[in-house]
């Protein structure tokens, strides 16, 4: 006589089939929780954030646990204070775009909107590539994109193409840093190339990229090649108006003098105009 066999699920209760489907269906439910925290990587946040992946209700929380831990593992006074670069070797305060600063307009920005966020909370400073191939006019080489202060890098993104769904990036290839004197976050968008990774810590006026035309209007030959500065309070993630900061920047100069032109004699409505 052939042994009985039992079929699947035999010896399970009603109660404990019940227990592993309620298991089945938490499990996603607190990996996403989970995911919101702050042991996940800033650059995981950021990307969730640009590409709209995240809610406002998250995000604000994930923001303020962010700012916490950011405090707690880079203190303030390991960092150097009251001391700011200008963030383009070979240029100047002369070459930001607009009026004393006026292509600042935050009106309408919110971090959380991503890639679609409105304003222009930021500086653009414009380099002589009067051919638009990326270069510096007079040396024919790359213009180096500097730490505006020391800190410590949160994201970078160097896959931005004309040719894929990455197109639609506004900043293209950039890079955010952490900047705990300033109690700061600064962001540099139209990179070409990006020499340093997360986590690595830069200091002031330190190379961290050359300057590009990626992005996606910085890509169109309407636009003239420039650096888009962003800097946002790292407690909130609201913009703060770089132009002070750069106004008492030093300066890092190229072997070269300085430029006999600034990039702002193009109409002072046509730099402000210009969006990431």
């Amino acid at each position: 006589m052939q042994p009985k066999r039992k079929s699947v699920g035999a010896g399970f209760t009603p109660a404990l089939i019940s227990f592993f489907i309620s298991l089945h269906l938490f499990l996603p439910c607190l990996a996403f929780s989970q995911s919101l925290q702050p042991s996940f990587d800033w650059q995981d946040f950021e990307r969730m954030v640009r590409d709209g992946n995240i809610s406002y209700r998250d995000g604000e929380k994930a923001i303020a646990d962010w700012a916490d831990r950011l405090e707690r593992e880079f203190p303030q006074d390991q960092f150097q204070k009251n001391i700011s670069f200008f963030p383009l070797k070979g240029y100047s305060l002369k070459d930001v775009g607009g009026k004393n600063g006026d292509g600042y307009k935050p009106e309408g920005y919110r971090f959380l909107d991503g890639n679609r966020h409105q304003g222009h909370p930021a500086q653009d400073i414009f380099v002589r590539d009067r051919d638009q191939d990326g270069l510096d006019d007079p040396t024919g080489k790359p213009v180096e994109v500097l730490a505006l202060a020391e800190g410590v890098v949160l994201s970078t993104f160097s896959d931005w193409k004309k040719t894929d769904l990455s197109r639609e990036i506004r900043g293209g290839n950039y890079v955010w840093i952490y900047h705990p004197a300033l109690k700061a976050i600064s962001y540099y968008a139209h990179l070409e190339k990006i020499f340093v990774r997360t986590r690595d810590k830069v200091q002031g006026a330190e190379a961290i990229a050359t300057l590009g035309r990626s992005g996606r209007n910085a890509s169109l030959s309407r636009s003239p090649t420039h650096l888009h500065l962003m800097i946002l309070s790292s407690r909130n993630m609201e913009p703060m108006n770089a132009f002070p900061l750069l106004k008492s920047s030093t300066l890092k100069h190229s072997s070269l003098p300085a430029p006999t032109f600034s990039c702002a004699a193009f109409a002072g409505t046509a730099h402000p105009a210009l969006v990431f």
